[in-house]
């Protein structure tokens, strides 16, 4: 059993318990009435997951379960349902996890933050067999490595630290958050000992829109002055256009505002695609559409109606408007380890609709 709340450090690194039963609280709640999130520890049994069982072509760690940040497109709210939902079904569920479950799929998911406190021993334990050769092992493909959880539990601190004792890996960083900027010594010296690539995720500058798509995510401007911060630091930094957003983000004007931004924030390279719309996303992305570009939302309905990506004229067009566009800017597609980069630059999501200009 952990150690209860009020024993534990910032970055709890009491041995985690081996079941969900051990849930606990960690920290008093934070926000009043509806913004009232809660931290609850999540025994780890694993941190590094394997490509075989996600599907993807790297292995991926994601210190937390659920995402302050809000983001309306985000594609990963099924599995904190599933992890909670898992919880609050075993014999003896603690009455954090049932609550958790009893909430809103999407509430849950932003106010219900699973921690998986002592992940970094558990990296510790588990990564040289894993054996992960040269496949790149990247950090937040599911939820966000530093939102705002990680200013308390700092989890993602505790496993840069720990990869630094390594060497030799292919490790890649994909976050909204401009804390990251206070790892830049850390990075730095990471890419000293590993091929390191960090994409800071970013749509769009236009502020006010992002406040309704992100809700909790920081400003534009935070996050460029974030990836100044680390360019400067000398760690590979580019932008990850994730996700473009047809008939919103998607414009020439836009984008191409978007890479100078980039270039002139130190970001060595730009990768985007366009909008997944998977069961989750159309949970909680539609609803927004409908209150506020009803014409967009039905054309959304109509284009994703049988399928979870863009159709193929669409990728084709957005493609040749990305791949114009950073050649007009100086700004490549990939870093120049590129054969690296592009193994696992697809785990962001990306997508334009074919009359935006």
């Amino acid at each position: 059993m952990i150690a209860p709340a009020s024993a534990l450090p910032p970055g709890g690194s009491a041995a985690p318990p081996q079941s969900y039963a051990a849930w606990l609280e960690l920290e008093s709640p934070s926000g009043t009435g509806q913004r009232a999130t809660r931290y609850l520890s999540l025994p780890p049994r694993g941190v590094l997951n394997p490509p075989a069982s996600t599907g993807m072509v790297f292995w991926s760690i994601n210190p937390y379960v659920g995402c302050e940040f809000g983001c309306t497109y985000c594609y990963a709210r099924e599995t904190h349902r599933w992890t909670v939902e898992r919880a609050a079904n075993r014999p003896g569920a603690p009455a954090t996890a049932r609550e958790a479950a009893a909430l809103p799929a999407a509430k849950a998911f932003e106010q219900r933050i699973l921690i998986k406190q002592g992940a970094a021993a558990v990296l510790a334990r588990t990564l040289n067999a894993a054996r992960v050769g040269t496949v790149p092992i990247v950090i937040g493909t599911a939820t966000d490595p530093y939102q705002p959880a990680e200013r308390r539990f700092r989890l993602t601190r505790e496993l840069l630290e720990l990869l630094r004792q390594h060497q030799g890996l292919h490790l890649g960083i994909i976050t909204k958050s401009a804390l990251i900027a206070r790892d830049a010594a850390l990075l730095a010296q990471l890419s000293e000992r590993h091929q390191l690539s960090v994409h800071i995720s970013l749509a769009s500058l236009d502020a006010p829109l992002l406040r309704q798509l992100e809700p909790r995510t920081p400003i534009p401007a935070a996050r460029l002055r974030a990836m100044r911060i680390l360019a400067d630091a000398g760690v590979p930094v580019g932008l990850l256009m994730a996700p473009i957003l047809p008939g919103l983000t998607d414009s020439r004007d836009a984008m191409r505002a978007l890479l100078l931004a980039a270039r002139e924030a130190g970001a060595s390279w730009a990768a985007g695609d366009p909008l997944r719309m998977g069961r989750a996303t159309r949970h909680t992305l539609l609803p927004w559409l409908d209150r506020e570009r009803p014409a967009l939302a039905r054309r959304y309905r109509e284009h994703y109606q049988m399928r979870n990506g863009v159709d193929r004229d669409y990728a084709t067009a957005l493609k040749a408007r990305l791949t114009a566009l950073q050649e007009e800017v100086g700004l490549p597609h990939a870093r120049r380890d590129r054969t690296f980069h592009e193994r696992w630059s697809g785990a962001g999501q990306m997508e334009l609709w074919g009359v935006a200009t």
